[in-house]
């Protein structure tokens, strides 16, 4: 018998020693195994230290504090600060990348000539890296240098130079515009995709009895669109309130933290102030938010699965 049938015959005998009514769980445990500890030990180990007052640099001197860290959230007014940045950040720049992705990918749908090349070349600033993207930004919003400032002189718009990337009143809205840069073109394709599974012969029927495109789009198109467009709603949102590289490549979240979002912060009070507990605490409140949107899109995905 050779050494993998000796190891065969032992694992059998080992199987078998199981009660029968556990066995059906040992297919389950290594993939439990890496969700516990990938997954469910750095969940757990954020909400402990977020009881704590936790230096980095001093990672044994951890001080119980109880709710005190979730007290500073609802206290802090540069907290709420960036809480509002990242609502303005969430809602600003996916409604207009949704926006500007749809109507892109009507106009890909609408059987222009080499839709597939047009296509890639539309999804190039998704494919392109995070950082590259946001260093491209980064220059052309820059005070004296970049294209934007150019543009506006050109046109009129301002009268001299702004230093949009270092004002607290405009710096978090150049970081939205190149998240919109980007994420456009990921709803474009899921529009054009959606599109091309809508039955043309659904629109054919409609034409015969005198519909108008306005109630094709309306009675056809839309109700066809409606499931995958809103796993792309959602999905858009998780990505864009968890998004870091934008923000932290272009402006570091500053000046202060006028331009700063919750995944910012939390970097930059971890990481730059050494308060590890705080931060815990913060991640604790982009988590809970992560988990709201990611319920209604099990919903809805549970929805589509049901309704095909």
């Amino acid at each position: 018998m050779s050494y993998a049938d000796t190891a065969q015959s032992s694992l059998d005998r080992a199987i078998q020693r199981v009660p029968e009514r556990y066995r059906v769980y040992l297919p389950i445990i290594p993939v439990m195994t890496l969700v516990g500890l990938f997954i469910l030990y750095p969940i757990a180990q954020a909400i402990y230290s977020s009881f704590f007052e936790k230096n980095l640099l001093r990672p044994g001197d951890a001080e119980f504090v109880g709710l005190a860290n979730y007290q500073e959230i609802v206290s802090n007014p540069d907290i709420h600060e960036v809480i509002v940045n990242t609502i303005i950040w969430v809602v600003v720049g996916s409604g207009a990348a949704i926006l500007i992705g749809f109507v892109v990918g009507w106009m890909l749908y609408e059987k222009i000539p080499y839709v597939s090349v047009a296509s890639a070349i539309v999804l190039i600033p998704w494919v392109l890296p995070r950082v590259v993207g946001a260093s491209i930004w980064q220059f052309m919003f820059s005070g004296s240098q970049g294209i934007i400032n150019e543009l506006l002189l050109q046109l009129g718009f301002i009268n001299e130079y702004v230093v949009m990337l270092g004002s607290t009143e405009l710096s978090l809205y150049p970081p939205i515009v190149g998240m919109i840069w980007r994420l456009a073109p990921l709803f474009a394709l899921l529009t054009l995709t959606s599109l091309q599974g809508v039955p043309d012969k659904l629109y054919e029927a409609a034409r015969m009895d005198g519909a108008t495109p306005y109630e094709q789009f309306r009675y056809i198109t839309l109700p066809m669109l409606k499931y995958p467009l809103a796993i792309g709603f959602l999905l858009m949102l998780i990505y864009n309130i968890r998004n870091f590289s934008m923000v932290w490549v272009m402006t570091n979240g500053g000046p202060g933290v006028s331009s700063s979002t919750l995944p910012v912060m939390i970097y930059r009070t971890a990481f730059v102030d050494f308060q590890v507990g705080l931060a815990s605490a913060l991640s604790m409140l982009l988590f809970v938010v992560l988990l709201i949107f990611s319920y209604y899109y099990i919903k809805v995905y549970n929805r589509i699965r049901g309704d095909t």
